[in-house]
């Protein structure tokens, strides 16, 4: 393959001109030396023709079509280059996505497919604050699709000779067709991961991930995997059907939840000396969800463990094995709805000239769970305070910020531990969670140091 392959990428559109425009513009901002961009217009009714003529580089089809698959196939009908992709009319490349991919895909070393990371915007480009749950896949993680095992689409390249092996797209399919050519790849090749986020995927009230309900998607998806578990006679069959009815029968009956409540009451009993009852019901959540007691029963005995269940570090540099819907969340900055935030907290704050310091108020996410053991808080990327934790379930910090120009400025809230709800209390909650922020609001009081709040001293 050259040092430079050329580059096929097929766009379907049917009424997106609101979005195509960027889609476009995304493509060319790669300034990739060897490209090829193919769009198939389904007969567009809005302003589609108007954007796509300011693109004379385009090669464009306009025709009808059956739908997003059957206009996909014929893109590829008509490519020319050395790697293959498709690019949804709403979604977009980021910068060096092209450059990188043409570095990591090699037929030579084995490489047919690469696939990246992706990140969820809304309508206006600006980033939900999640990626695609994405990672390392092997056949089996991705016909695993209940435990949200996917590959990430717009950040998916392969070779032509992939493409002519695995057949086109199901035009039956307009639901997740691009989930059964992924089963269809994975089964013929290994997928070569990239650690980058190569693309965007968007969420608008028209897309189909929002216009379909999450239930109806599963239940296609599930039903394109099955159509690759094998023959009965394999252990891969046996092994994928046990999945799936493990999977089902949780969230029929609940096991994990049922557990963590009866953990919860197992230990109230025993802080309150009733000693048989506390045994009893730990007896049982062991029995019912040993995987929920046992990371309960580590966080109170090591107060705050920096480790979770797995054994894994999650609270420095990269996080270790974790499910695809905990590493999609890993890198959100801001707070949660509910109030918590993540290892790494960002945020501007607006001083004026008589603003002396920061007060941060914060209190535990669940109880029983680890809590962060120390906190540090940096202004415009300088560390100003370091919180060393008394083990109480809140704290309060008075933040020196030293002379600072009024205006924005950017502070940082980075904590030392983290832990996943679900596995505690079973909740399907995969975020990486370090407390629950109460308060955050600048003072002119001058910070004497910190000092523990009033529930800190009760506990």
């Amino acid at each position: 393959m050259p040092a430079t392959p050329r580059i096929s990428v097929v766009t379907a559109s049917y009424n997106q001109g609101k979005f195509i425009g960027r889609t476009i513009e995304s493509v060319l901002a790669q300034n990739y030396p060897n490209l090829e961009h193919i769009v198939v217009d389904g007969m567009s009714t809005d302003d589609t023709p108007a954007v796509l003529a300011r693109y004379p580089h385009l090669r464009v089809l306009r025709e009808p079509d059956r739908g997003q698959a059957d206009a996909i196939n014929k893109g590829f009908r008509l490519a020319t280059g050395d790697v293959y992709c498709f690019l949804n009319s709403d979604d977009t490349f980021l910068p060096g996505a092209l450059h990188r991919v043409a570095a990591e895909l090699s037929p030579a070393r084995g490489r047919h497919i690469v696939t990246g990371r992706c990140i969820y915007v809304d309508e206006n480009d600006k980033p939900t604050g999640a990626e695609h749950p994405s990672g390392p896949m092997t056949h089996r993680r991705v016909l695993e699709v209940w435990k949200v095992h996917a590959v990430p689409q717009p950040s998916t390249f392969w070779t032509p000779d992939v493409w002519r092996r695995c057949g086109a797209l199901d035009v039956s399919d307009q639901l997740v067709l691009d989930y059964d050519l992924m089963c269809r790849f994975s089964r013929h090749y290994a997928l070569h991961f990239i650690d980058q986020v190569l693309a965007t995927f968007r969420l608008h009230a028209a897309s189909k991930s929002c216009s379909h309900a999450s239930e109806e998607i599963y239940a296609q998806a599930i039903r394109a995997s099955r159509r690759y578990w094998g023959s009965p006679l394999g252990p891969r069959y046996w092994l994928l059907r046990w999945s799936l009815s493990e999977h089902r029968f949780e969230k029929r009956w609940g096991r994990r939840s049922k557990a963590a409540r009866l953990a919860g009451t197992a230990y109230a009993a025993w802080g309150q000396g009733k000693r048989l009852r506390g045994a009893a019901r730990g007896a049982a959540a062991a029995l019912l969800g040993p995987e929920v007691l046992v990371p309960r029963f580590l966080a109170r005995l090591c107060s705050g463990a920096r480790r979770s269940s797995a054994g894994q570090d999650r609270t420095t540099g990269q996080p270790g094995p974790l499910s695809p819907l905990t590493r999609a969340w890993w890198n959100f900055t801001g707070q949660h709805p509910d109030g918590p935030v993540g290892p790494k907290f960002v945020t501007t704050v607006d001083t004026g000239p008589t603003h002396r310091s920061l007060r941060v108020v914060g209190r535990s996410v669940l109880e029983g769970c680890p809590q962060p053991r120390s906190i540090a808080v940096s202004v415009d990327g300088r560390v100003v305070h370091r919180h060393r934790a008394d083990g109480g379930p809140s704290f309060s910090l008075a933040v020196p910020l030293g002379p600072l120009r009024p205006g924005p400025h950017e502070v940082t809230i980075a904590s030392d531990t983290c832990f996943v709800p679900h596995e505690y209390v079973g909740n399907e909650d995969y975020r990486p969670l370090a407390f629950r922020l109460i308060r955050l609001a600048l003072s002119e009081e001058r910070a004497e140091g910190a000092r523990p709040s009033s529930a800190s001293r009760a506990a």
